[in-house]
């Protein structure tokens, strides 16, 4: 006899059940104060059409005289997240983003902070606040292309640090680093 053993899955907020996590769920928030000392995050959200999270797991491996089988480990991590945008001026990450395409920046005048909130994992009583982690990013701008007469770009965010987890309050737009979260 074969037996079929169903899931039972809490509705989400939007009515949804599916229990997967929605892209909008994991929304990138950008730098775009430039050097000016204090983080201005802005939503990489309209006008951004792709933005994916590839952690490309770096491999090791080294075989033993007694395996037939080389062991193989993850040794380190070549984080990209792939982009593409309409280039829309009145949206600031996308003009902040263009502009290191334009004017062809490099080094550290192409680098900042790049945050990922988890909407679906609210810090306990802190309203509008939730787990979160920051990086600090290179921007390659590889292409500005013509689509049926409109203009797009594309290129990746590039890990120039680790990872910082923490908490991002998505009204205020601030990351607080979670030894800083952790003193309230």
């Amino acid at each position: 006899m074969l037996r079929v053993r169903t899931m039972l899955l809490a509705p989400e907020a939007d009515g949804g059940s599916s229990g997967v996590v929605a892209r909008y769920q994991h929304p990138g928030y950008l730098d775009v104060s430039g050097a000016s000392g204090t983080a201005q995050y802005e939503l990489l959200g309209f006008g951004v059409t792709q933005l994916d999270d590839s952690p490309s797991a770096q491999t090791t491996s080294k075989r033993y005289v007694n395996q037939k089988s080389a062991t193989q480990s993850i040794g380190s991590y070549e984080w990209t997240a792939p982009l593409e945008f309409d280039l829309i001026r009145s949206e600031k990450a996308i003009e902040y983003i263009a502009k290191i395409g334009e004017e062809e920046l490099t080094g550290a005048a192409a680098e900042t902070n790049y945050v990922i909130a988890y909407l679906e994992k609210p810090v306990s009583q802190k309203q509008n606040t939730y787990e979160a982690k920051q990086r600090r990013v290179a921007i390659q701008v590889e292409e500005f292309s013509d689509n049926d007469g409109e203009l797009q770009g594309s290129g990746n965010l590039l890990a120039v640090s680790d990872w910082v987890k923490g908490e991002f309050n998505t009204q205020t737009k601030t990351f607080t680093p979670a030894s800083e979260a952790s003193g309230d």
